[in-house]
């Protein structure tokens, strides 16, 4: 937070390696020696950080750039490669939007309490105790503080958060909670803005429920800023700092990603491919015409999404969204869970088809569990639910790949002498019949508390005008009965050593597809490499 500082006041305090502001240069610095200090505190506390050492070196360079009075933009890039490092190897997401709707009189009753002292009732820097500070407090009321043309409201909530060293502005962070500096925040805009735009807030933190509390333009306006950065730091040979802005701009289209998934599915894996690519070729050091054609894809792309994100959709388009998810998240498990429950009737083990319910049963409580423990409770950052998704995914895959080979074991000519003298109902043991039940629970569960965050985010993305998404749901698990119906009734009718092959070769089918899924979300959450080649299609 306080590293965002430093580059604008360092920003606004030098040009052409000339001092233009000496007060703004000179509160860089001071900023800077803050962050350094704090960052001493927290490796003191934390001895085990794995780049303790790395950090410090480019916390000394960035101060040595600052005397140095190096152009902006490089120091704005030093900035973000820090700012980023830290996030990531604390494990925070930063949030820079309100936990809640704003109050503003809420705001206006703590500004007077706390602030107008100083600063005045309207905010000019007049207040009763001003005459006696040194340096006089800031005047709110001025645009370039507070407009909206110089300014944005996290500009001002670090300040407020942070405070400024050597002056009567204390860390209001130590005494008030976060919601309200944000209230008193956006009050404060109130004096230079006629009409502040309050942010729209759907009572949870952006990482909390893995959705932006800001508008897709905005989102999207900030995503296509730290690509700009990206690709300025690889154009400057900085390699790991480009890579790392990349990364933290598709952290921040993985939070619009689920609204978009609700609309145009293929959209949103086609930006988050490019996402992956643009990542792969930055770490290659391809060529930089290269490099820039990827950026402007997504750029590109990303337009297009805030289009389909900002439309208002009606009762139709809910139907058909809410529908469409139901439908194409659970047709693979309900395929498998329709050809382990037929394999079980046909092989005269009807009796320990209930495992397979049960494992169903498990995995849509455990989605909906895992779905609030996720964004409710541990407030997990997106990059690390990436590598979630994609180890479950993996487990799914042992799990298949195991109950695949046990199935085609039964093919054989002896196996299937056994089942034809009416033996094969003692060959599902209990050890057996559970493994499938894991089956049935993986198949669910894998998908299932994402399934549960598409909702929300649909419902979110709809605001008042939800009609049509319970009934597009409610569709949609009929057609999914239907197709259960179906396999259940020719998986009886077709000849038993045929279903054998068919049931076996679908599940290693879906267990080459869940091990494709899996690492490429370990991929997308940086747990593995990416290597872009550009002469295989991607799928």
């Amino acid at each position: 937070m306080m590293m965002d500082i430093v580059a604008k006041e360092y920003a606004l305090g030098i040009k052409d390696g000339n001092i233009i502001n000496a007060t703004e240069y000179e509160e860089s610095q001071v900023f800077l020696d803050q962050a350094l200090e704090r960052y001493q505190t927290i490796i003191g506390s934390m001895p085990n950080l794995e780049k303790a050492e790395e950090l410090k070196t480019r916390f000394e360079n960035l101060s040595a750039n600052l005397k140095a009075k190096v152009d902006p933009d490089e120091v704005k890039i030093d900035v973000n490669t820090i700012q980023s490092q830290l996030l990531k190897e604390l494990d925070i997401e930063m949030k820079k939007s309100p936990p809640r709707p704003i109050d503003l009189a809420n705001g206006r009753k703590i500004f007077k309490t706390n602030c107008a002292q100083c600063h005045g009732q309207a905010g000019n820097g007049d207040g009763p105790l001003a005459t006696h500070l040194d340096p006089a407090p800031a005047v709110l009321s001025n645009p370039e503080i507070t407009g909206n043309d110089h300014s944005t409201a996290y500009d001002n909530f670090q300040v407020i958060s942070v405070g400024i060293a050597k002056t009567a502005m204390l860390a209001w962070s130590e005494f008030l909670p976060e919601a309200d500096l944000w209230d008193v925040t956006y009050f404060v805009r109130t004096f230079s803005n006629e009409n502040v735009q309050l942010p729209l807030v759907t009572g949870s933190t952006s990482s909390g429920d893995g959705q932006s509390t800001v508008s897709p333009g905005q989102a999207i306006t900030a995503i296509n800023g730290l690509l700009d950065e990206s690709l300025k730091a690889f154009k400057a040979g900085q390699i790991n700092s480009a890579a790392e802005l990349a990364f933290d701009a598709y952290l921040g289209y993985e939070k619009l990603e689920r609204s978009l998934a609700t609309k145009r599915k293929e959209l949103g894996l086609r930006i988050e491919s490019s996402f992956g690519r643009f990542r792969a070729e930055i770490k290659r050091k391809a060529e930089l015409d290269h490099v820039a054609k990827v950026k402007a894809s997504i750029q590109t792309d990303l337009k297009e999404a805030q289009s389909v994100l900002e439309k208002k959709v009606g009762f139709t388009g809910l139907f058909i969204q809410s529908f469409s998810i139901i439908v194409r998240e659970g047709f693979e498990a309900i395929l498998i869970v329709a050809a382990l429950i037929a394999f079980l009737i046909k092989s005269r083990n009807k009796d320990k088809v209930k495992i397979i319910y049960r494992g169903v049963i498990v995995g849509v409580v455990a989605s909906f569990v895992t779905a609030y423990i996720i964004h409710e409770v541990l407030n997990i950052t997106m990059a690390n639910q990436e590598l979630l998704e994609g180890w479950i995914m993996l487990v799914a895959v042992a799990v298949l790949f195991w109950v695949s080979y046990w199935l085609i074991t039964k093919i054989e000519m002896q196996k299937w002498q056994s089942y034809i003298t009416g033996k094969m109902s003692q060959a599902v043991s209990t050890g057996n019949a559970f493994t499938l039940g894991m089956v049935a629970f993986l198949s669910v569960y894998r998908e299932g508390f994402e399934t549960v965050l598409f909702y929300k985010a649909l419902y979110l993305s709809a605001g008042e005008g939800g009609s049509g998404i319970m009934q597009g749901f409610l569709a949609g698990c009929i057609c999914l009965a239907a197709i259960f119906y179906v396999i259940n009734k020719l998986g009886v009718r077709v000849p038993i050593k045929w279903f054998f092959g068919f049931t076996s070769v679908l599940l290693y089918f879906m267990a080459f597809t869940f091990m494709g899924k899996g690492l490429h979300e370990l991929q997308m959450g940086e747990a593995l490499s990416l290597t872009a080649a550009n002469f295989a299609p991607e799928i």
